[in-house]
């Protein structure tokens, strides 16, 4: 809530809807489990002219908030956290999961401690509660809204608890713990006397008696301007105590005749401001009169990324907390003409802004020492941008506290972040939200409303890259009568969105600015990044970059770290990469030109086939054939766990499917058949591929005829059948059967069985039975126990679909016994869902209990339908043998699973009468349950 009503899912933000959506979440939050009436969220939000759909509209938000909180909500359910109350309605959620709430717990705590005689825990809880409230409730919600009872209520408590927290901190000598949330709460809220009489004591008690004063005089003027009166009781009284330290109003007078430079350059148009970045800046303000050091913000990011309009505007806003002025220089740190500016220079530059007399002739220490006397007891904000490295902006900073220093760098100036403290913030792209909003404010709402569908595709295209956006928006402005749909149409790939961002003007054209990144760049880092270029995926991994260049693991790290500290690149989990769309099309252009992509798309080919029949193994599953050595300098990936195989395939598979595209394209035809084979390992059920995918299989399995082994053609036909619509199935699988047949391929010809088993029994069609027989017997004559398993498990399903529980049972628990023998780990949770199912059908309850609950805890799947399942028949199976403790949990782990994507993955899995059926089992244990549970 402090700071804007956001909330997240797994680490992932959430969108909760339009405005007074979102206001009604609010007065719902505020309320702490109260009930909220529909009268006040009708006076809340329309006043006194409410309209005659008000309640319905209401009503209406209140179902989309249960649906954005609850995904899986069932319609007309009223879920765990919204629910009717009365007259309204009241929210359900726990201390730990809002911000709101932990303040508020804290403060009691807070408080308790402290009447409690445990002053320090009391401090402690207070300072907690103090930094988590620090900024407004509910920022971004109409003025309108946020001046209701409620809401003014809360920020009051934000107030009281702030001034109670400083007065515990001061008493407790914690006094500079406090003033730097304080320093944000007093900006905000200027003319609140208790909250400034805070900031006074706050900073005398810190030695700071001049800011002190200043807080006085500001707050006063303040006062007699905007109120017609003069300070209260409680400010008065904070201005006796910094008389009474023996401060005179004489200790702080200005020089005369100081030079005041305003060197800030106009903010940019359409500036959208990043709430999330901005509360870190407003920390480091802060900061600046709190520290005891110079401080020093450093804004990092790829080039076009919005370092220099961000700072400049930052700048601005704060310009009027630094009366002796503001200094800008342009460091020229990456320029299209080579041209770094020099310390030298910048310090010429900075001491003629400061009206001394430049002295080239002394030495770089001299002049910069000179520069910091003359700094010192000043208040300047000094913004250094587009620099170098540090070692170009370390003459340049002042040594006292009082100024503060923005430098804006395509580098991440580790060293000026270990030796001078500097505060690191990296920009990264703006979000959808802010990225629709800049194109708002360049192009007008009418004209951006006018071709919704097309903006919404520009700003995807543009991937949040602000110089992007501000291209296509000039572009667009230029042209008045130009369709955006047009601009939008251009940008669809990232190479034609290069060629459509590209201007006469060099500095703005998104080449050139990635270009002065590149040339900047040693050879050998230069190199990889033309490597990453090649790679499909939307996360790299070490090994493969390895592979795709040819050297060593070691080098690739280091070339790669100097890639992410000259932000060309972002580690987004530990050896595990990402480039931006843009930078990745201009790498594949110079990557083109150097002429290496053959070469380098080749080595990746090879990394991938070896890494993916690596981690094939994990499924206890023979090779098709046998692959060709690796050559040097290839570092395949290797899984040590079934899991880690379905993490890695999980990862991969999206990258996986265009380098095959791309081994076919090279004339890699065998690599690119092995490479679909390898690719999806699991139980052989028809896979949901996209028709890329398909098309791809089928192209390689086009051209397999005569140049790989018969073996690797039927297995082709195989997959592209198990992909395909039934009829092409058929004809797929038919061929497949007539090779294996003729090669002699007894466990070819069982695994096809058992695929024409499944998509039989898919249909309804008997025939599936006679299929999945078959296939087990020619696992048995080819001696293959893994594959007896599958076969076994299929015809156990079979059993089950049409009734014969028995059967179904002896064929589940034979397959169930190679399993456990062979740690089959892969079919251990399918194994347990077919023998518990079949157990509990049959009366044999505690087995159906023993096996579902080893499946459940033995689990390897890449999908959670069969553990929805599984957990199901545990719940019924628990309930009738009247263990009502054991069908708790299992209702409980099932709903658990259900909750993600558990029930759509079921559907998958069976289909949906199935799915229906199994959610319906657990809705009958719990309604049993709570029946026993209510009393008569």
């Amino acid at each position: 809530m402090f700071g804007g009503l956001r909330a997240a899912r797994d680490g992932a933000e959430v969108d909760l809807g339009p405005w007074r959506q979102q206001v009604i979440l609010a007065m719902l939050l505020v309320a702490a489990g109260g009930v909220v009436s529909i009268e006040s969220m009708v006076d809340c939000l329309w006043g006194e002219n409410p309209p005659a759909s008000a309640i319905n509209q209401i009503q209406r938000h209140v179902g989309q908030l249960r649906r954005i909180l609850e995904p899986d909500l069932p319609a007309r359910s009223n879920g765990r956290y919204l629910l009717p109350a009365g007259t309204g309605y009241r929210f359900l959620i726990a201390t730990e999961d809002c911000d709101l709430a932990m303040f508020r717990e804290l403060v009691r705590r807070a408080r308790a401690d402290v009447a409690s005689g445990n002053t320090t825990a009391g401090v402690r809880a207070y300072l907690t509660a103090f930094e988590l409230g620090r900024s407004p409730a509910f920022a971004g919600l109409p003025v309108q809204t946020l001046n209701t009872a409620g809401f003014v209520a809360v920020e009051r408590e934000r107030i009281t608890v702030a001034v109670a927290a400083t007065d515990a901190a001061i008493l407790s000598g914690m006094a500079d713990r406090a003033l730097t949330p304080l320093l944000i709460m007093a900006e905000a809220a200027p003319l609140d006397e208790a909250l400034q009489a805070s900031l006074m004591r706050a900073h005398l008690a810190t030695g700071n008696r001049a800011e002190a004063q200043r807080v006085f005089e500001q707050t006063r003027r303040r006062l007699v301007e905007e109120l017609g009166v003069e300070p209260g009781p409680r400010l008065r009284d904070a201005y006796r105590e910094l008389l009474a330290s023996g401060w005179t109003p004489e200790d702080e007078q200005a020089p005369a005749n100081v030079l005041r430079p305003a060197q800030l350059p106009p903010p940019v148009a359409g500036f959208v401001r990043r709430n999330d970045v901005a509360a870190i800046l407003d920390e480091r303000l802060a900061d600046t009169f709190s520290e005891t050091t110079v401080v020093i913000t450093a804004l990092g990011g790829m080039g076009g990324i919005g370092k220099t309009a961000l700072a400049v505007h930052w700048a601005h806003e704060i310009a009027d907390k630094f009366p002796d002025g503001q200094l800008y220089l342009n460091l020229r740190g990456f320029d299209p003409t080579g041209r770094v500016m020099s310390s030298d220079d910048a310090l010429s530059t900075l001491l003629a802004s400061l009206g001394e007399q430049d002295t080239p002739e002394q030495s770089l220490d001299v002049r910069a020492a000179r520069y910091r006397t003359v700094l010192a007891g000043r208040r300047m904000l000094i913004l250094l941008d587009n620099a170098r490295d540090a070692e170009q902006v370390r003459p340049l900073l002042p040594a006292t506290r009082g100024s503060l220093v923005i430098v804006t760098s395509r580098n991440s100036m580790v060293s000026l972040v270990a030796r001078e403290g500097a505060r690191y913030v990296q920009l990264d792209r703006l979000n959808e939200a802010e990225s629709h909003e800049f194109l708002v404010n360049r192009l007008g709402r009418a004209r951006t409303d006018a071709e919704a569908d097309a903006v919404r595709d520009i700003v995807t295209a543009c991937a949040g890259l602000p110089l992007a956006l501000a291209i296509v928006a000039a572009r667009a402005a230029l042209n008045p009568r130009l369709p955006l749909r047009v601009i939008a149409t251009q940008l669809a790939t990232p190479s034609g969105a290069l060629d459509t961002l590209s201007t006469v003007e060099r500095g703005d054209d998104l080449r050139t600015v990635f270009s002065w990144s590149y040339h900047n760049l040693e050879p050998d880092a230069a190199y990889i990044f033309r490597v990453l270029a090649a790679h499909p995926g939307q996360e790299i991994s070490l090994e493969s970059v390895a592979s795709a260049a040819g050297i060593d693991r070691t080098n690739t790290r280091l070339r790669l770290d100097a890639l992410v500290a000259s932000n060309l690149l972002v580690e987004s989990r530990p050896g595990r990469f990402s480039v931006h769309d843009f930078l990745r099309a201009y790498g594949g252009e110079v990557l083109n030109r150097a002429g290496e992509r053959e070469a380098v798309e080749r080595r990746l080919v090879v990394h991938y086939l070896h890494s993916v029949h690596a981690c094939y193994a994990r499924y206890w599953r023979q090779p098709v054939t046998v692959l060709p050595a690796p050559g040097p300098n290839v570092w395949a990936e290797t899984c040590q766990s079934l899991q880690e195989a379905l993490d890695w395939y999980t990862r991969e598979q999206p990258a996986v499917w265009p380098i095959a595209e791309v081994a076919l394209r090279h004339g890699m035809v065998r690599e690119a058949a092995l490479l679909v084979l390898g690719v999806v390992p699991g139980l052989d059920r028809p896979p949901h591929a996209p028709e890329t995918n398909v098309t791809i299989a089928q192209r390689i399995l086009d051209a397999a005829p005569g140049i790989v082994e018969p073996v690797v053609e039927a297995e082709l036909e195989r997959c592209v059948a198990m992909m395909s619509p039934v009829p092409d199935a058929v004809t797929h699988m038919q061929r497949a059967l007539s090779i294996f047949a003729r090669i002699g391929d007894l466990a070819g010809q069982s695994n096809v069985s058992r695929n024409l088993a499944m998509r039989n029994m898919a249909q309804g069609d008997a025939a599936c039975l006679a299929h999945a027989e078959r296939a087990v017997e020619l696992a048995r004559q080819a001696g293959r126990r893994d594959l007896l398993a599958s076969g076994l498990l299929t015809l156990s399903e079979i059993h089950l679909k049409f009734e014969r529980t028995e059967l179904g049972r002896r064929a589940g628990e034979e397959g169930l016994a190679i399993v456990r023998a062979d740690r089959l780990n892969h079919l251990n949770i399918y194994y347990a869902r077919y023998v518990a199912e079949a157990s509990w059908k049959l009366g044999r309850l505690d087995q159906a209990i023993e096996v579902a609950e080893w499946g459940l805890a033995e689990a390897v799947s890449e999908s959670n339908g069969p553990l929805c399942a599984t957990a199901a028949i545990l719940a019924r199976a628990a309930f009738d043998r009247g263990d009502m403790v054991r069908a708790e949990q299992a209702s409980q782990r099932f709903e658990a699973l259900i909750a993600g994507d558990g029930f759509h993955e079921l559907v998958e899995m069976s289909s949906v009468e199935e799915a229906v059926g199994y959610r319906d089992m657990v809705a009958y244990v719990r309604a049993r349950l709570n029946l026993l549970e209510t009393p008569p």
